[in-house]
């Protein structure tokens, strides 16, 4: 590869990493946007709670569900070597995904039903859906990614990225609208669980790196 090519290469997976920063930045921020000193408030401690917690509730979950899907991105990204058009398009659905957190939350914060946290956890999902088609095109279409990568890793991340982020937002619903802790061990169960698997994995991308060419 020439090195205008790979400069090109580089630079156009600079952009969009840049791109996706800010995206995932002022969807972090807008979910403040709502946030209103309550109507009939009693200025007290206790009653600025009552009116105002599952709103709260639902800010702390979304602040979550975005920092560890920009977290889970940059990760993935990580990975790549390179981009392509049809990566951004890909990428690009994902960030539709995450622009509309911010509303999925009003909704949460108007009205606290299962239909409002249907959507939301619809929502979050989506999010999952598209980061797993953004993976899935780099790692086994537009072949993007580092090429000593071993199948069983990228097939890993396909799944945790694909999955994970809906079934942790999923899992902490559980537990809110429960009033329980099960949720939330499930999610550290969970995650347990996926931190296990990848560093099973790890062994196998050593082998390969240190294999003669």
């Amino acid at each position: 590869m020439s090195n205008d090519k790979l400069e090109h290469d580089t630079g156009h997976l600079h952009r969009l990493v840049l791109f996706s920063d800010a995206v995932f930045a002022i969807a972090i921020t807008l979910l403040a946007i709502e946030l209103h000193p309550p109507e009939g408030w009693d200025h007290t401690i206790g009653g600025f709670f009552h009116l105002m917690g599952h709103k709260l509730v639902a800010f702390a979950i979304s602040f979550a569900v975005i920092a560890v899907n920009w977290w889970a991105h940059r990760r993935t990204f990580e990975r790549l070597v390179k981009a392509d058009g049809w990566l951004d398009a890909c990428n690009f659905l994902m960030l539709a995904a995450v622009t509309l957190t911010p509303f999925a939350t009003e909704v949460l914060y108007e009205d606290f039903s299962r239909a409002a946290i249907a959507i939301y956890i619809f929502t979050v999902a989506a999010i999952g859906w598209a980061h797993g088609l953004v993976w899935g095109y780099a790692a086994f279409i537009g072949n993007l990614v580092d090429p000593n990568m071993t199948k069983k890793s990228r097939l890993f991340v396909l799944f945790s990225a694909g999955i994970t982020p809906g079934m942790m937002c999923l899992l902490s619903f559980l537990s809110v609208a429960g009033s329980n802790i099960w949720g939330f061990v499930g999610m550290g169960l969970w995650l347990l669980a996926m931190i296990l698997i990848s560093r099973r994995l790890k062994p196998d991308a050593r082998r390969v790196e240190a294999e003669p060419a």
